[in-house]
């Protein structure tokens, strides 16, 4: 019933803009475009979600795209949990970590900065176990970022092109060895296209990279031809516009829109479901589903 009730407000809205603007549309059913993977969100930091809530979203609303988050204290159950409800739904889910081991960083702590130089085939064996974890928990990933916005400077653990060019090249067949798993780098925050270019510029980061995955903050949609050049999935893993008006929910059908259009990314992410704003979630604090979700 509530599903009806917004797609009645929804058509009731458009249906009163398209008589007062009076637009016109072309579709060129000869021109091929990017082929699309799919739409989703993240349970990063939301613990298990409830069944019902994971049912609505990849069931009844046809998300199909589920990010993890890969937890530095190897918590990893709730996560396996909510991986299985979205695979027996018929997702695709990838994982993302937001920080390695605190003993494997330069300082030691759990505040911004760089792996140690020591520690990067530690770091690959980290990534891999999470691959293998759940793998042999019934819950086969699809693919595995090496890092969350690492040029962002609040983000636990960076990554300079460079280090991730030379994190690449030597360490992602660890990482991808005895599985499927694609590699996803290097999920910048602001949509960076020169982050994205040193990687593909480089023949050997090129090759051992499968999907070219970006941020949506603070960027103008522009497109990035290298990137299309190369052939490569490119996925947006991480977007949100904030506030809960209808303003803001057309400013957010408007980025998915460029998203695709102008962009041409194949998949589109949202953030979390359920965070500390209640205008930037796509749940309420009792799991029920906000106009965003829609």
């Amino acid at each position: 019933m509530k599903d009806l009730i917004f797609s009645i407000i929804f058509l009731i809205i458009f249906s009163s803009q398209f008589d007062r603007n009076n637009g016109n549309v072309t579709i060129n059913l000869n021109e091929k475009r990017q082929v699309i993977d799919g739409f989703g969100a993240s349970t990063a930091w939301n613990g298990a979600v409830p069944n019902q809530t994971m049912n609505e979203l990849f069931g009844t609303l046809g998300y199909s795209i589920l990010r993890i988050r890969i937890d530095e204290n190897k918590r990893w159950a709730d996560e396996l949990s909510n991986a299985k409800k979205a695979l027996k739904l018929n997702a695709t889910v990838f994982a993302s970590p937001w920080t390695a081991p605190v003993i494997m960083k330069v300082n030691k702590q759990d505040e911004p900065g760089p792996l140690s130089s020591n520690q990067y085939s530690n770091y690959a064996d980290y990534l891999k176990s999470f691959v293998d974890y759940f793998k042999n928990n019934s819950a086969p990933l699809y693919a595995i970022s090496i890092i969350n916005e690492p040029d962002y400077s609040d983000n636990p653990m960076t990554f300079t092109p460079d280090q991730m060019k030379n994190f690449l090249k030597n360490f992602a067949e660890r990482i991808k060895s005895g599985s499927n798993i694609k590699i996803m780098a290097p999920e910048s925050y602001g949509y960076r296209r020169d982050m994205n270019d040193e990687i593909l510029n480089d023949p050997q980061s090129a090759a051992a990279v499968d999907i070219i995955a970006s941020h949506g903050y603070g960027f103008i949609m522009k497109p990035q031809p290298l990137v299309k050049k190369s052939g490569k999935k490119f996925w947006m893993t991480e977007h949100f516009i904030d506030g809960n008006d209808f303003n803001s929910v057309m400013k957010q059908a408007e980025d998915i829109h460029n998203c695709l259009t102008i962009a041409e990314f194949n998949a589109y992410i949202h953030w979390w479901l359920r965070g500390n704003s209640i205008t930037m979630m796509l749940l309420y604090q009792n799991w029920q589903l906000t106009p965003k979700a829609f």
